[in-house]
């Protein structure tokens, strides 16, 4: 394969993604460190759900079926954590 330089669009498109991943990650780990642990770390496995989509629809990709289970398993213990934290404030 040859190296291809981006068309102007596609360079804008690259930036705006860099730049929206950037203040992303920099919210999570400002969030991580003003907000309760307990309450924010559920939503970083989002990301664990958004990146499955994401690849399935615009990349065409099939994640393995270990994949699924193992995401699903992360999910449900992020879940399982909140409610918990809920459920002892309430």
């Amino acid at each position: 394969m040859r190296a291809v330089v981006p068309s102007v669009a596609t360079a804008g498109i690259l930036a705006a993604t860099t730049t929206i991943g950037v203040a992303a990650c920099f919210a999570l780990t400002l969030a991580m460190r003003t907000g309760e642990v307990s309450a924010v770390t559920p939503f970083r496995y989002t990301r664990l759900v958004f990146a499955l989509i994401l690849a399935t629809v615009f990349l065409g990709e099939r994640p393995a079926g270990w994949t699924l289970i193992g995401a699903a398993l992360i999910v449900a213990s992020g879940l399982y954590t909140l409610a918990r934290t809920n459920r002892s404030r309430g």
